[in-house]
């Protein structure tokens, strides 16, 4: 396989359209069909085929386009990598954080890593931990910080632990339940909280079967913090959230926190990245500065 292979079939993938890929990639429509042909015969398997709709993969290019991606990504890295090491000042880092990270280590990790290496470009995004592991198994990531249960975590990632985060319930200061100060009394409620479908259900479950709960029959669940911060500020819903959020965010929107009876679980503040993956120098400098930033939080 070539590079210039993966980044006709690559661009072919995501445009979902020979133009698309030509006019990307800068050259013409018959030279992106040869090369996407000439890694078909490389790897014996068709892997687009067209129809009256365009193009689209077949199930052998399904199969292949994230270890596509992830291959140019790791070629990307290691040309960083060899430029790092012969100039130290240039490359690109690209990382993704959590809310709570973004108000709590990222502030002091990013200025202490733009001190060391002020020509780095750092591609920072704010996402849900689902966001963040598609992104990190496709190589468009480098690495994450999200709170997390580490234990849970797919074995192809590895977690750096940094500090403990505390959940906490929150809703709005004229909630009918504001009373309220055992799960068992809020079970019944209306909750809003982290996650997708099914598997999101089932990651809620540990906070609810202590007191022999299942988790509550009426959920919304979402991936944008901001969004669940401002309904739950307007409407009698309750929430679950991190710490840290607590200080920073509630009184912004009119949410107040309950101190419920139950312990409710703690979770761990991490540097993520995939099992095994070689970080470059700047990255892994910029994980440095992140556990040097997080120390006066494990303090605490």
């Amino acid at each position: 396989m070539k590079t210039n292979q993966l980044l006709a079939f690559v661009a072919v993938a995501e445009h979902a359209s020979i133009r698309g890929a030509a006019r990307v990639l800068g050259i013409s429509q018959p030279a992106v069909t040869k090369i996407v042909r000439e890694l078909e015969r490389a790897l014996g398997a068709p892997l687009v085929e067209r129809s009256v709709k365009g193009v689209r993969l077949t199930p052998y290019g399904e199969a292949f386009a994230p270890r596509a991606r992830l291959l140019l990504a790791d070629m990307r890295r290691a040309r960083e990598e060899i430029e790092q090491l012969r100039d130290g000042v240039t490359g690109r880092i690209a990382l993704a954080v959590s809310t709570s990270a973004a108000l709590t280590v990222l502030p002091a990790a990013f200025r202490a890593f733009h001190a060391r290496l002020p020509a780095v470009d750092v591609h920072i995004s704010e996402a849900v931990l689902p966001w963040m592991l598609t992104r990190m198994r496709d190589g468009t990531l480098d690495l994450a910080v999200a709170h997390v249960a580490p234990q849970g975590l797919d074995p192809e990632f590895e977690a750096l632990p940094l500090f403990p985060v505390r959940l906490a319930v929150g809703m709005r200061a004229g909630h009918p339940l504001r009373h309220c100060r055992s799960l068992i009394e809020l079970h019944g409620a209306e909750w809003i909280l982290p996650g997708e479908g099914e598997m999101a259900r089932e990651s809620v479950a540990p906070i609810f079967s202590p007191m022999g709960l299942t988790p509550p029959a009426r959920i919304i669940f979402g991936n944008s913090v901001t969004v669940a911060l401002g309904l739950v500020g307007e409407m009698d819903l309750v929430g679950l959230f991190v710490e840290p959020l607590v200080d920073v965010s509630f009184r912004r929107y009119g949410v107040r926190r309950i101190e419920v009876r139950e312990t409710l679980p703690t979770l761990t503040m991490c540097v993520i990245k995939r099992r095994g993956q070689q970080l470059t120098p700047a990255a892994q400098q910029f994980v440095e500065c992140i556990q040097s930033a997080a120390v006066p939080h494990a303090a605490g």
